[in-house]
């Protein structure tokens, strides 16, 4: 009896995994397949996306609308003194904004580098940095067309043996919860920063 209970449990488990890589690969076949022009909105920097979150399955822009969206490009094969450097900054900077204001903010971290960061990958490197971070991915095409739109590099630096790095971003894009572009913040921003410039533009829309 006890075996056939675990022989269950066991089954249960491999099917959410095969579940779950599904709908990861149905995603990111989605955003390969949708159309790669999109919209700034009027934006001077950033506007609509269609990516992949590795947990959710495909996102759009619109998903986030009612938050504040901090938003960074770069690679799990970067330095964790620059990408890693950055995603806990913008991590910690959200949280500690308190509980109420965390929720309206939502630091996401869109890779550069689809073909090695696959959605496990980045859902790994996400937990190290805590439940706030949102990593998101997509085919290469749409990658390119995204960071183009939010002012991040796409360039490839070739290394030994087939190796290469991604340039990662030098800035943190903020938009508001309409979808508007509110300003940057420097790639090397300290988490004290972050909270002090999300808490001014948050009084700001509030009135304060």
């Amino acid at each position: 009896m006890r075996n056939e209970r675990d022989r269950f449990f066991m089954l249960v488990g491999l099917a959410i995994v095969v579940v779950s890589s599904i709908f990861g690969y149905v995603g990111y076949r989605w955003s390969d397949s949708a159309p790669v022009p999109l919209t700034s909105y009027g934006n001077p920097v950033g506007g609509s996306f269609r990516l992949v979150n590795g947990a959710d399955g495909s996102v759009l822009d619109t998903d986030f609308r009612g938050r504040w969206m901090l938003v960074y490009f770069g690679s799990t094969h970067c330095p964790d003194t620059v990408c890693g450097a950055t995603v806990k900054a913008m991590a910690e900077g959200v949280e500690a904004l308190g509980h109420d204001r965390a929720r309206l903010a939502v630091p996401i971290f869109i890779t550069l580098d689809p073909m090695r960061d696959t959605s496990d990958i980045l859902r790994t490197y996400a937990l190290r940095y805590g439940s706030h971070v949102t990593v998101m991915t997509a085919s290469p095409k749409m990658i390119e067309a995204v960071a183009k739109e939010y002012h991040a590099p796409y360039v490839r630096h070739e290394g030994e043996n087939g190796d290469y790095t991604m340039e990662p971003a030098t800035q943190i894009v903020i938009m508001s919860p309409t979808g508007r572009y509110e300003g940057s913040l420097p790639a090397t921003a300290t988490a004290a920063e972050i909270t002090a410039r999300m808490t001014e533009l948050m009084n700001a829309r509030d009135g304060h």
